[in-house]
């Protein structure tokens, strides 16, 4: 009942704050430039966005789905673009490795047609010991699948957590999204694993730390500081392409 009642409190206070999450900007900047929605904001006055991804981007810990990123991204993109339609729709579920989401990137861009898509994947891979070969095949095979559909692509790496950085190897596959993203055009690496380990080593955003009860609101923050952080590598990454 206890656990019941954090969650209903959780639901009914205000969305977090993301002005407090600051990184230093080699965290953020975008490092490549984003023609195709540039040009939709540009010519359309519309950009959409396609997220896929594994339980985070599906709202794994938040208290309500409007506080998950793709959602906090969707209203910090309508803020940092006045007078443009951004749609962002999120695409994906809990277990999904670079292969199952390969699959689902290729059914949603014919639906959804996005100008930017956003792939946050790698967790699931490291998890389960998959091939790192097999891993950054797979993403390449993603890059041709965007670029066939007249998309820019924004890869997110896994998140930061001190259990995963013990007991699992990380750094063949973030070294995979590094290499890729770095080789591919239109297309960048977000590295949510740097982001989170240096808001956790600062104090400004730490779910593992936080008590039991506060989880919800602690991960609703992280989300909203997420979004934040990548509408403005998103923009900045458009401003690039002008």
């Amino acid at each position: 009942m206890a656990a019941i009642l954090v969650l209903l409190l959780a639901a009914a206070l205000p969305a977090p704050a993301a002005e407090r999450c600051t990184a230093p900007r080699d965290l953020t900047a975008a490092s490549d430039s984003f023609p195709h929605a540039t040009r939709a904001v540009a010519q359309k006055r519309r950009l959409g966005v396609l997220v896929v991804g594994s339980a985070s981007t599906t709202g794994s810990g938040t208290s309500a789905p409007d506080n998950v990123y793709p959602a906090r991204l969707q209203e910090a993109l309508r803020t940092l673009l006045p007078g443009t339609e951004v749609e962002v729709t999120p695409r994906g579920g809990r277990g999904l490795t670079a292969p199952d989401l390969l699959k689902v990137l290729e059914q949603a861009l014919p639906e959804v047609k996005p100008d930017l898509v956003i792939w946050q994947t790698g967790t699931v891979d490291a998890v389960r010991g998959l091939d790192p070969d097999l891993f950054a095949a797979t993403l390449v095979a993603g890059f041709v699948k965007v670029t066939e559909a007249r998309a820019d692509l924004v890869l997110i790496d896994m998140q930061f957590s001190r259990f995963g950085r013990a007991a699992m190897n990380y750094g063949a596959y973030r070294e995979a999204m590094q290499a890729v993203a770095a080789a591919a055009p239109n297309g960048m690496l977000f590295r949510r694993y740097d982001l989170m380990r240096y808001w956790a080593e600062t104090g400004q955003v730490d779910v593992e730390r936080a008590p039991r009860a506060a989880w919800p609101r602690e991960t609703d923050r992280l989300h909203a500081c997420l979004g934040k952080a990548l509408a403005e590598t998103v923009v900045e990454g458009m401003r690039l392409s002008r």
